[in-house]
């Protein structure tokens, strides 16, 4: 009767312990489906394929605006000079955003796949498509957009196809063997190539501008066999030609070549914050360069619109609302949104409390930084 007992007992004990062992396999595989789930909606989400509601919505900082400063503003007409832009995709954000801070016109660059997914396994690819989608862009809002095709310098038929591009409505060139990680990682051909002659020349006998991302620094002498021998081409060399920290080179540049331009902007935040942080330390020698050469600076901020890890029209805003602050402003801060789009590493050694020094420039010198220089070369 015992043995009965317990053999009874033993099997209730084995049947709970199979019950429970199941329920637990069961709470197992849903957590392990709600994790891969959870990580699905994350892929999308970066692959910008699941906007939600939140990614639409300006920032708070617009309707800080005093009305006066938005007029004054308006009269500007501001050109961005120098943006990525991945396809139509992103227009409806992009337009608003073009709304919201009131940039007239924008000027779109050829970008390969690297750029908009800053994966060096992309190589310099798909640049051909970008081209199709800018200029498609730049027809579909003649008013809203301006289109620059790029190159590989390494295409035999890279002329042909500049030439293909131009007629089919582009406006000038974007190169980028000037970058430092382009060369290295890409293209390890000299920017006075033999086989980039032709283009250089095709370029000053037609008009045709480059925006030439240069590493004056590492590609000096390079870049001003260009200039020397091409001296009615006209080239915008951007981001303060990679020498805001030497400001004499960048002085002589522009001295010594009439027809070289350069911008303002900096492009990944971890650049915008140390580029600030410089010109905030040097606010009075930045303000009277800018003075001085206001005819030979554009206004841009390359910030890189892209659908991968897409940005929200919240942060696109603040972002060319801090170059604005920058010229505008005596002081400004920089909205956490920034801060938080650094990596890691530049973040821990960046305080987010920081009081910047701005130029506070006049309104001649941001009319022709705003508008007129980029007019004058892109406009016609």
């Amino acid at each position: 009767m015992i043995q009965k007992k317990a053999s009874a007992s033993t099997s209730i004990s084995t049947k709970e312990i199979t019950k429970r062992a199941k329920k637990s396999d069961l709470w197992f595989y849903v957590i392990i489906i709600i994790l891969l789930a959870t990580m699905f909606l994350w892929y999308l989400r970066q692959m910008g394929y699941l906007p939600l509601w939140i990614d639409n919505q300006p920032s708070s900082l617009i309707a800080e605006i005093d009305p006066a400063l938005r007029e004054r503003r308006a009269d500007f007409k501001i050109i961005n000079a120098h943006e990525h832009v991945q396809s139509s995709r992103n227009l409806p954000i992009l337009l608003k955003v073009m709304e919201d801070c009131q940039i007239e016109k924008m000027i779109m660059l050829g970008t390969s796949k690297y750029t908009f997914y800053l994966n060096p396994q992309y190589g310099f690819t798909e640049y051909d498509k970008n081209n199709e989608e800018i200029i498609n862009i730049s027809k579909q809002y003649p008013d809203k957009f301006i289109a620059l095709c790029t190159i590989n310098p390494h295409d035999e038929d890279k002329l042909e196809k500049l030439k293909k591009f131009m007629a089919a409505g582009a406006k000038g060139l974007k190169l980028y063997n000037g970058h430092g990680f382009f060369y290295d990682n890409f293209f390890r051909l000299p920017l006075d190539d033999p086989g980039m002659m032709e283009v250089y020349r095709y370029c000053e006998e037609k008009g045709i501008p480059i925006l030439y991302h240069v590493n004056s620094g590492r590609f000096l002498q390079q870049f001003e066999n260009i200039l020397q021998n091409f001296p009615n081409l006209t080239i915008v060399a951007p981001h303060f030609i990679l020498t805001s920290r030497n400001l004499s080179r960048l002085s002589r540049l522009l001295d010594s070549y009439p027809n070289l331009y350069t911008d303002v902007s900096f492009g990944h935040p971890d650049f915008q914050v140390a580029g600030f942080k410089r010109i905030s330390q040097n606010a009075e020698v930045f303000k009277k360069f800018m003075k001085k050469y206001k005819n030979r600076i554009l206004f841009g901020t390359d910030i890189v619109i892209t659908s991968y890890r897409a940005k929200s029209r919240s942060y696109i805003d603040e972002v060319i609302l801090s170059y604005f602050d920058m010229l505008e402003k005596e002081e400004f801060t920089l909205p956490d949104s920034i801060y938080k789009m650094m990596s890691k590493k530049a973040r821990e050694n960046t305080d987010p409390e920081t009081v910047y020094k701005g130029l506070n420039l006049d309104d001649v010198t941001l009319r022709m930084i705003y508008h007129d220089n980029a007019e004058r070369i892109f406009g016609r």
